[in-house]
């Protein structure tokens, strides 16, 4: 079974300052049921070295607390800087692909359901580039 545990920030980020996207709504439902769980960092044990990057506080938040808990498997982000920052640092990181891989192979998804995802996230990305380049 998968714990999903997100910063406070990434709470505040998701449910409240973005809460007209769909997914966030979806997020904010999760986080209000409990199958989100919501945690404050305590202590940063990388305050210094996560300075030297341009990530926002809920990437910086992220980082730490996985620093903080004990028994994290991953943590798992979309943003490619937070996921090169947590990886010098030693934490094991998936980026969102690599999550819905390991739901299929553990049988929480479906290979055909963790396909459409996949998918989805290809042409997500690219759309974002798309608009990026001539925006």
């Amino acid at each position: 079974m998968i714990i999903v545990v997100i910063a406070s920030s990434v709470e505040e980020e998701v449910a409240v300052l973005r809460a007209d996207y769909p997914d966030d709504v979806t997020a904010g439902e999760r986080i209000a049921r409990g199958d989100i769980q919501v945690m404050p960092v305590i202590k940063r044990k990388w305050k210094r070295q996560l300075e030297a990057y341009a990530l926002g506080a809920g990437e910086r938040d992220s980082i730490e607390l996985c620093a903080q808990m004990e028994g994290v498997e991953a943590l798992v982000t979309d943003d490619y800087l937070a996921f090169v920052a947590a990886t010098r640092l030693g934490l094991k990181v998936w980026m969102l692909p690599d999550l819905v891989v390991q739901l299929a192979k553990r049988g929480s998804l479906t290979v055909g359901r963790a396909m459409d995802i996949l998918k989805a996230i290809r042409l997500f990305a690219l759309i974002r580039t798309i608009y990026q380049l001539y925006s």
